[in-house]
């Protein structure tokens, strides 16, 4: 058997990962439990810190919903969904702590991650886009000062290598980036650095409950007696959820990436549009993504994706059309059925805590997990509620997530005017 953990997490992605660093800052006493799988969300990631772009339905989500409308199977009325106000305000705070978390990080773990205030651009190209663009600027629940329209002469000041066949551009200012391999990577080793272990290569085998309470995990290095277990396992949550007698409605949600050599420097924004998202790394590689597939655990890539998201970059950045494809390939996010995470305790287990679901966000709402999830740990206050995200909020009838929405506490209301000084694609 081996020693005792206050804490067992179990999965190392960028989640498990930010997990164990904020429960090791307090001076816990944290196990992390990996087995690197191929496919893991992590590395489905351009490593953008998108919350308005995420949360608005940009990045993935138009990519998805025009190909829903060429399939006939989406209201060309509608737009992409968005996300609650409270999921929407969750993403805001966690990537406010990027700045110092990059400067934490270069500390204790000696990683740079990389992280760049590019902000994200929304281009529009015909009217159906301008349409959307124009919904959000009007409607959208957030600061007027983080949102601004580029007409087409100042989008092309601004992004020189960009077409010039566009309507002009949605500016989300704060929509920034970070490397996500290194990301994940700075908080498990400054995990380490603060007196976390690490077990590569070892799998979670089972679960020991007493008396409805945690009390070790089982693992391929033997047992683990623990206090606690944290499911951050991603897509494959449901597989330790079932470890200790629960359902979990999480399923792997299959996005294909391309990625070119290193070029020169042809943008300062990440970019999405309708057909694509782009954004190009400090080394120069530009990722282009990304498909929405409900696949199962299928982690092929295949050419129609390929040569459709090549295309949109292409659309996009005709410079492109000269570059080399270095490789392709796809990751497993963890879907849920209303894209919110899930966080916290379950009402059945003692000693059980879900930190899984992050669907598209997991690399932007990294910080704000780990935090919160530390907090619950230590008793401590938490930064935000959990009621939101708790598993429980599926026992009863599950919303449906093409028809959610909030008002926010960020939403224009009595006291703020809506941001008509703004110029109207």
């Amino acid at each position: 058997m081996s020693r005792a953990s206050d804490v067992v997490i179990a999965g190392g992605g960028v989640i498990g990962c930010a997990v164990a660093y904020y429960a090791a800052r307090r001076g816990i006493q944290v196990t992390l439990v990996d087995r690197p799988r191929r496919g893991r969300a992590t590395s489905a990631s351009a490593g953008g810190t998108w919350p308005l772009g995420e949360s608005l339905g940009l990045g993935c989500g138009v990519i998805f919903h025009k190909a829903q409308l060429r399939a006939g199977k989406s209201d060309s009325s509608a737009g992409p969904p968005t996300v609650p106000a409270c999921f929407l305000d969750f993403s805001l705070r966690s990537n406010q702590m990027f700045p110092l978390l990059a400067e934490e990080l270069q500390q204790h773990a000696k990683v740079d991650i990389e992280f760049e205030r590019t902000s994200l651009l929304f281009v529009t190209y015909d009217d159906g886009d301008v349409s959307f663009a124009r919904g959000l600027m009007r409607d959208a629940p957030i600061d007027p000062s983080l949102i601004e329209w580029l007409s087409p002469a100042e989008l092309a000041r601004e992004e020189p290598a960009m077409t010039r066949d566009t309507l002009g551009a949605l500016r989300f200012l704060g929509d920034d980036q970070v490397n996500p391999y290194k990301l994940a990577d700075a908080y498990r080793d400054a995990a380490r650095a603060l007196g976390a272990r690490v077990l590569t290569h070892t799998d979670v085998t089972g679960v020991r409950l007493e008396r409805g309470r945690v009390v070790a995990v089982e693992t391929s290095a033997g047992a683990i007696p623990c206090a606690t277990l944290i499911n951050a396992a991603g897509a494959w949550a449901p597989e330790i959820a079932r470890m200790a007698g629960l359902d979990l409605p999480v399923r792997p949600v299959r996005g294909q990436i391309v990625c070119t050599a290193t070029l020169p420097k042809l943008l300062r924004a990440c970019v999405s549009t309708s057909d694509c998202y782009l954004a190009q790394k400090k080394h120069g590689e530009v990722i282009i993504g990304s498909t929405t597939e409900e696949v199962g655990f299928d982690p092929g890539v295949t050419t129609g994706a390929t040569r459709e998201l090549s295309a949109g970059a292409v659309r996009a950045v005709p410079f492109l059309a000269k570059a080399t494809l270095k490789r392709v390939w796809s990751g497993f996010r963890p879907g849920t059925p209303d894209e919110l995470p899930i966080l916290g305790p379950v009402d059945s287990i003692a000693g059980y805590l879900n930190a899984t679901g992050h669907f598209r966000t997991g690399i932007v709402n990294s910080p704000l997990t780990g935090l919160m999830l530390s907090q619950h740990l230590a008793g401590a206050p938490l930064a935000v509620p959990l009621e939101p995200f708790l598993a429980s909020r599926f026992d009863g009838p599950v919303e449906d997530s093409t028809s959610r929405g909030a008002e926010s506490s960020l939403a224009t209301g009595p006291d703020r005017p809506k941001n008509n000084a703004l110029r109207q694609p």
